[in-house]
């Protein structure tokens, strides 16, 4: 969420153009003392430790306790487990950090403030006897906890989850601010682009002629019209036809280039040697 540095200072300014000088000092002193550190997962992960390094434990509860109550408790009651294993993995770190450091006093303070919460996890059942165990790094119970991988593993693991959840948490409308411009200006970058090529487009058409084509029209815009205008055609293209089979006909040939020389009569043609008259069969 690097934007919600921006909304700030868009929010900064407007204070300052309004003229609202209280409002802005107090905005700033916010600002100075932000718990989730404009929502950046490394600073988060820094400030907590910061807390663990510095022995600070009053810091280190209060620091988780905001978070708890700001982020975690809004999320679905299946993630409450994780939560809680994230939580207990931290104070251990914080825990582990003080035994390796010799600060029993740290120790102590840590059971003597949390016992009443802690005595009735089973995961910490063994943890209270830390205090007087000499070598616990060598100990089973403890050993891993005191191993580099481990704990690169636990800030991974809370980078990750920390990130997920500032992913996907419902955000005011005001952050969305710079992506709605964002969006704006590719459109109309966009839009820009689409102009000018159908202008080109349009350029090109004018200037280029154009081939006429016959389109036949769909069957379903058929009319009565345009069945006659095929019939005619029809009827042109047989004339054609039978004009040029008859320019084909010479003298030279048998059938096309005879003449019938009966006064007047079309001559009728022979059937099986008989004569065709008056719509009789007459033996020849």
């Amino acid at each position: 969420m690097a934007h919600i540095q921006f909304t700030d200072e868009l929010i900064r300014e407007y204070l300052l153009f309004r003229g609202f000088g209280s409002t802005l000092k107090a905005f700033d002193s916010e600002l100075k003392v932000d718990k989730e550190k404009s929502f950046r997962v490394d600073k988060i992960i820094d400030q907590l430790m910061q807390t663990i390094n510095n022995y600070d434990f009053n810091s280190l509860r209060e620091l988780w306790g905001h978070l708890d109550s700001h982020m975690f408790t809004k999320l679905e009651s299946h993630f409450s487990p994780g939560v809680k294993k994230l939580e207990n993995a931290v104070l251990k770190m914080y825990l582990i950090n003080a035994v390796v450091n010799n600060k029993t006093d740290k120790v102590m303070e840590f059971f003597m403030k949390l016992t009443p919460e802690l005595q009735n996890q089973s995961e910490w059942k063994d943890w209270f006897v830390l205090p007087y165990i000499k070598n616990p790094e060598e100990n089973p119970t403890f050993s891993l906890h005191f191993t580099k991988h481990w704990q690169d593993t636990l800030l991974v693991s809370l980078h990750n989850f920390l990130a997920s959840i500032f992913q996907y948490m419902p955000t005011p409308t005001l952050l969305h601010f710079e992506e709605d411009a964002n969006k704006i200006s590719k459109l109309e970058q966009r839009n820009e682009s689409l102009k000018n090529r159908l202008a080109l487009l349009i350029d090109k058409g004018s200037e280029s002629s154009v081939t006429p084509c016959q389109v036949e029209p769909p069957p379903h815009l058929l009319d009565d019209f345009y069945i006659i205008a095929q019939e005619n055609i029809i009827d042109n293209q047989g004339k054609s036809l039978k004009s040029l089979i008859r320019n084909m006909g010479t003298a030279s040939s048998p059938i096309l280039g005879r003449k019938d020389n009966s006064s007047g009569k079309k001559r009728l043609g022979s059937v099986s040697g008989r004569n065709i008259k008056s719509g009789h069969f007459i033996e020849t």
